[in-house]
């Protein structure tokens, strides 16, 4: 395992296959306010595969912004570049992406040339005016406080099911202090960036997994994955009885899916 800051001050965990002459990748892409430990429950339990985690510009351990108004468009290239720095840019690839990473995942697909095999969507968001509404609140909120103290004591009760523990709420709230208050704000622009491009589902064939909560608010069925899900040409559904903070709430179920998936 190999844990650094690329060129840019991404910082990014690369975990090798067992197999050296394994020619398959998953990136795992993570959401708003967190970072790739999100993921590491999970991520390390694919010895076969080639392993790449990143934390996001403005969000981690990437504390260094780069970009004034972050779009997807950015998240896109810096995913890119750190593919490229570390010479994975050939291999085969596994998009794996929640919530606003979701949507990164489906931009990938869209408007990058990368060798992408397939994708999973934890929980993704889908560009539409109520979303852009509730981050520029938050946005707004920020600005005013500067601090996201407010957000780690309300988000991970309000965004997580009614089965999730006690110790999963108090890593949520640790993920989200982890951030500070401009790379937050940044990635709250990215999402709403989301709105700017066509998300033309129709034209991503890639075999597509989408690993939804019968209780998530921010990432709800009905106007988002459903949306998501019927346009998607080549896509299979699990349902899982959780929140938002999907793979915190149940790392076992989601893994088991995964697994699946990936011997399909």
């Amino acid at each position: 395992m190999q844990s650094g800051f690329s060129k840019n001050k991404q910082f990014y965990t690369y975990i090798p296959a067992v197999n050296s002459s394994s020619t398959k990748l998953l990136l795992f892409l993570h959401g708003l306010g967190s970072s790739q430990n999100f993921y590491y429950p999970i991520a390390r339990k694919f010895p076969q595969f080639n392993v790449l985690l990143i934390d996001h510009e403005g969000a981690g351990q990437s504390k260094l912004l780069h970009h004034t108004n972050l779009s997807l468009q950015d998240l896109s290239e810096n995913v890119v570049s750190v593919l490229q720095e570390l010479s994975l840019n050939k291999l085969e690839i596994t998009l794996i992406g929640h919530s606003m990473s979701g949507m990164l995942v489906s931009y990938m697909n869209l408007f990058t040339d990368l060798p992408i095999i397939e994708n999973v969507l934890i929980a993704p968001v889908h560009p539409r005016k109520n979303l852009v509404d509730i981050m520029q609140k938050r946005i707004d909120s920020l600005q005013v406080s500067k601090s996201l103290i407010e957000f780690s004591n309300t988000i991970p009760e309000a965004a997580t099911g009614s089965n999730c523990g006690d110790l999963q709420i108090a890593f949520i709230r640790q993920l989200i202090q982890g951030n500070s208050v401009d790379g937050y704000i940044a990635n709250c622009q990215a999402i709403n960036s989301g709105i700017n491009y066509d998300f033309d589902y129709a034209r991503i064939n890639k075999p597509t997994l989408i690993i939804y909560g019968k209780q998530d608010q921010t990432s709800p069925w009905i106007g988002c994955v459903e949306e998501i899900y019927k346009n998607l040409p080549n896509a299979q559904l699990k349902e899982l009885d959780v929140g938002h903070w999907i793979v915190i709430e149940d790392d076992k179920n989601v893994y088991d899916a995964l697994e699946k998936f990936l011997q399909q």
